[in-house]
């Protein structure tokens, strides 16, 4: 008996760092924001145009696929209407950030 207390002693576990257990407390925090993110934002207004860029913006790039965040599902098809006028735009505009796709997600709250 365990000081007095009936219930057996706890099981032995493995030793872990702060970091790992930070590591899974912190995931969902905001991710840090790519600098061509931060540029395609600024200009985004220009790019898709001031009633789009009011309901969407370029949330990251992967594999060369802009994903494009977008706030109401009605405006997905919108853009996905103007999706090859819109990559062209920016395939010209900013060549170096090699984007070959677009991809539009609604944005999660």
């Amino acid at each position: 008996m365990r000081f007095g207390l009936d219930k057996p002693p706890s099981p032995q576990r493995d030793v872990k760092s702060v970091g790992e257990i930070l590591k899974h407390v912190v995931q969902d925090f905001d991710q840090p924001v790519q600098d061509s993110i931060r540029i395609l934002r600024e200009s985004w207004p220009k790019l898709a145009g001031q009633q789009i860029a009011k309901h969407s913006e370029p949330g990251y790039i992967k594999d060369y696929c802009l994903c494009v965040f977008v706030d109401h599902p009605g405006w997905v098809p919108e853009l996905e209407r103007m999706k090859r006028p819109l990559l062209i735009k920016l395939q010209s505009s900013y060549r170096e950030m090699q984007i070959r796709q677009l991809r539009f997600s609604l944005r999660q709250k």
